[in-house]
Order: C-alpha cells, then sequence, then structure tokens
C-alpha cells in the first residue's frame, strides 16, 4: 500500500493547529503571569517590604533571624514588620521556601524553585505562593488557621486550588491537604497542620 499524497488541505489544517497550539500557549503564559503579579501584590499588602515591592525581589535570603530581599536595582531591603518572617525550609543563602505569619496567625508559604515550571520564568524564582486557609465545617463554625487539625493551601499562582461553596451555602476548599514542616527562623522545628 503506498502512502498517499499530503493534500493542501492537510498542510493547511496542519499550519492552522500549530498557529492555535501557539496562541494557546502564550494565552496560558500570559495568565501565569497576571496570576504571579497578582500573587507579589498581594504579598505587598499583606507582608510589605521596608521598601519597595516583592515583583523586584531578584532573590530571598535569610540572614540571622531576618528574611532579606535582593531587589533588581541591588540593593536589599527586609519586610517593614520582620516578625513576621517565621520560618524557612533548605539552606539560609539559598532557601527552597520562605513561611510568613500575618497578625491573625494565618501563614503564606513563598515556594523558591529555579527549575519550577513557573520558578524558571520569575526573576526570583518564586514557582508558587501558598496561603494557609481556614477548614470551615459548616456555615457557623470556623476552626482557626493555625489549629492543629487545620492544614489546608491555597496555591495563589497554580490555578488547581479553588474554595468554592456548594448548594447549602458551605465553603469547600478543594486545596493541598497536608500538613508542612520547616525550620524555624531560630533553627527549630516549625510544622504547620
Amino acid at each position: 500500500m503506498t502512502a498517499q499524497p499530503t493534500t493542501e488541505l492537510e498542510l493547511g489544517f496542519e499550519s492552522f493547529i500549530k498557529e492555535e497550539v501557539a496562541l494557546i500557549s502564550s494565552l496560558n503564559e500570559a495568565r501565569i503571569q497576571q496570576m504571579m503579579n497578582y500573587s507579589k501584590q498581594f504579598l505587598d499588602k499583606a507582608f510589605p517590604l521596608s521598601k519597595g515591592s516583592h515583583k523586584d525581589v531578584r532573590s530571598y535570603v535569610v540572614y540571622y533571624q531576618h528574611m532579606l530581599a535582593f531587589l533588581e536595582d541591588g540593593t536589599q531591603t527586609g519586610l517593614k514588620n520582620p516578625q513576621q518572617f517565621v520560618a524557612l525550609s533548605g539552606h539560609k543563602e539559598n532557601p527552597g521556601s520562605i513561611v510568613l505569619k500575618n497578625e491573625d496567625g494565618h501563614h503564606v508559604e513563598i515556594i523558591i524553585n529555579p527549575n519550577g515550571k513557573r520558578g524558571k520564568r520569575d526573576l526570583a524564582h518564586v514557582d508558587d505562593i501558598q496561603v494557609e486557609t481556614q477548614t470551615i465545617e459548616n456555615s457557623d463554625m470556623t476552626i482557626a488557621a493555625n489549629d492543629a487539625s487545620s492544614n489546608q493551601w491555597f496555591s495563589m499562582v497554580r490555578g488547581d486550588t479553588e474554595i468554592s461553596t456548594d448548594g447549602n451555602g458551605k465553603r469547600i476548599c478543594h486545596c493541598i491537604d497536608r500538613s508542612k514542616q520547616f525550620t524555624s527562623k531560630d533553627g527549630e522545628e516549625y510544622r504547620i497542620g
């Protein structure tokens, strides 16, 4: 059986498909960048730096018990409220993640991975920003985010987690459901969940 010659219509369709795939890919990249920008704006509001923006950070390090952010212009800064930095994973000079905690006891993990899908495109190699969520048993009862029974994490960047409401008004978290272990800024074990 001999192969049939490729028709002009088939070549045109192949070209069309390649263009569509390229367009979808660029839209996905734009969406990831939008999510990252929004997430860093969130960090600027909830965990502001002494100067500059999380969008301009090229690396995060831990110096003694402080988080330092090195900015794109070569300067360095810390958090406006240094007590918000509570833990890390990895080495202080090259952390795998930085854990921040707000005044209400909610944690945020900045995950750094230069080889990650998003991290390799980000200036500071931030691959994800995850927020510890409150577990809601029913519409009237809330378990505090730092309670041992609460260990759900919402990804601000990946887009595969969501918080929805069922037909009865109960909030449902389709999130990462696990406890996490870090090293506190003073070198002790720091467990969340």
